[in-house]
């Protein structure tokens, strides 16, 4: 039922959504700046120590629940890009969440309607964003490289990507699409440096 309300949510936000309006805004950047400058904190400890990440294998059969903005050629995806060229976004996305969560209570039953409609309003950022890229479909059929768990895409993305120029953008659109990343994304890279130090002393 949830993955209903979901697919009919983003579906309307795609509605409500002006043509131009794309997922990325300044303030997602600054959000995605600011996680990146706790890793480099955390980077530039572990490389004292000569302590290096191992990238997670992704799935390459379009089957993890968390795509990959970036293709197995190292290559910026097209939804990815799509949000990076045009920084529109968060006001306008959580406005169509929330016109969105509206228009799902008039056509589920009330009990569902009911439930669906905080989840609505708190992410309405996250439905305009996902909405605004082309909807699930899109960004699945835009890459080729997925993962089944958050931590372990977060350690991949800084692993492979994390040195490259447009590296904040990417990671700023990969948490528009999966908000929790936000928290994830420094517990994850933290842990697997950690896990990383243990095997190089031997422990």
């Amino acid at each position: 039922m949830k993955h209903l309300q979901r697919l009919l949510a983003v579906a309307l936000v795609t509605t409500l959504l002006p043509g131009s309006a794309l997922a990325l805004s300044p303030e997602d950047i600054a959000k995605a700046q600011r996680i990146l400058q706790v890793v480099i904190d955390i980077r530039a400890k572990m490389k004292a120590a000569s302590v290096e990440l191992t990238a997670p294998t992704p799935q390459t059969n379009q089957a993890g629940p968390y795509f990959v903005p970036y293709n197995s050629k190292g290559e910026i995806t097209p939804w990815a890009s799509k949000a990076i060229s045009a920084q529109v976004g968060a006001a306008v996305g959580e406005k169509a969440g929330e016109e969105a969560g509206k228009a799902v209570l008039n056509q589920v039953p009330l009990g569902v309607g009911s439930l669906f409609s905080g989840a609505a309003k708190k992410k309405g950022k996250e439905l305009g964003a996902i909405a605004a890229v082309g909807g699930p479909e899109a960004i699945k059929a835009g890459s080729d490289l997925s993962f089944s768990k958050l931590e372990d895409y977060a350690v991949y993305l800084q692993a492979t990507h994390g040195s490259d120029s447009e590296f904040a953008k990417a990671l700023a659109t990969a948490i528009a699409i999966y908000p929790e990343l936000e928290k994830t994304y420094p517990k994850a890279i933290k842990a697997a440096y950690e896990s990383a130090a243990k095997a190089l002393s031997g422990k």
